[in-house]
């Protein structure tokens, strides 16, 4: 590959972190990370290029690779590094072997087509982090003292971060506004799924048990977001679709709860499994409509 087609796949995998097959969208989420954290920002493009590079190397599926697809989960990995990390030469050493085993792992799912593998590198990888940093002191950041007090809801913020927090974004709201305008000016019928699905996870403020202040994180929406934008776009769903998309987005949403009151880094692995789960039904569907017309036939 040309240095000018690495580049758009590299801008490709930071958009398709977000199912956006869009180098200009994946430039607007860097933006948007760089508003939030200019650290993150580099970690992300750093980690995008190895991952996409370790694809070259291994030449890998030509379109996959030119599509982003090998990039996305060393975005986020490697964003996971300054975010949970204290930043050293052994966790920048890290990054980099992360980001390059995200390819692999992607790879790996390829060979299987019953699950997509969506972020669950992402997830396998930087959950194997975090459980390294708890034994390892130079991986481990400096305690603060976090002191939650009681806040009111703020119906801005939340949607913001709802978005930001898609890539481990949470102190800045226009890192949300970028990532709405990255999907936007690729797809206004994501963009505006991704907003519905937003709005429709702040339902959660009506139950007990959750904090206003994990609602105002985005802490409840970004998971939904995913997995409603993947059951209408990315799943060959025949039927249904929406009514499926909100069934998953209900999913991710509980075991987000379920994973926080746990004490979980839950990551993405919300999104994943709700759509792990819908995949499989839409599996056992399409057996049964298969038998049906075999026996039909017979």
């Amino acid at each position: 590959m040309n240095p000018n087609k690495i580049m758009i796949a590299t801008f490709r995998g930071v958009g398709q972190v977000m199912f956006q097959n869009n180098a200009l969208s994946g430039v607007l989420m860097l933006i948007g990370i760089g508003c939030n954290s200019m650290t993150m920002c580099f970690f992300a493009l750093l980690g995008t290029i190895i991952s996409t590079l370790t694809a070259i190397a291994f030449k890998y599926d030509r379109e996959n690779l030119e599509n982003g697809l090998y990039g996305f989960n060393g975005t986020l990995v490697a964003i996971a590094v300054p975010c949970f990390m204290p930043i050293n030469i052994w966790s920048v050493l890290i990054m980099v072997i992360a980001s390059l085993t995200t390819t692999l792992v992607a790879h790996a799912f390829e060979r299987q087509k019953y699950l997509p593998s969506l972020t669950a590198p992402f997830v396998i990888i930087t959950w194997i982090m975090l459980l390294m940093s708890r034994v390892l002191p130079v991986l481990q950041q400096s305690g603060v003292a976090v002191v939650e007090t009681e806040e009111p809801f703020s119906l801005f913020q939340a949607v913001s971060f709802n978005f930001g927090q898609i890539m481990l974004q949470g102190k800045s709201i226009f890192t949300g506004i970028f990532f709405f305008l990255a999907l936007l000016i690729n797809s206004r019928k994501m963009a505006l799924e991704s907003f519905v699905a937003s709005m429709l996870s702040l339902m959660v403020l009506f139950t007990p048990f959750v904090e206003t202040h994990s609602v105002n994180s985005g802490m409840y929406g970004y998971n939904a977001i995913l997995t409603v934008l993947a059951i209408a776009n990315i799943l060959n769903t025949k039927s249904c679709v929406y009514i499926k998309a909100l069934v998953g987005l209900g999913l991710s949403v509980i075991i987000q709860f379920v994973g926080l009151n746990m004490g979980i880094v839950t990551l993405t692995a919300p999104f994943v499994l709700s759509v792990w789960l819908i995949a499989l039904y839409n599996s056992f569907e399409l057996y049964r409509s298969r038998a049906k017309v075999g026996r039909s036939k017979s």
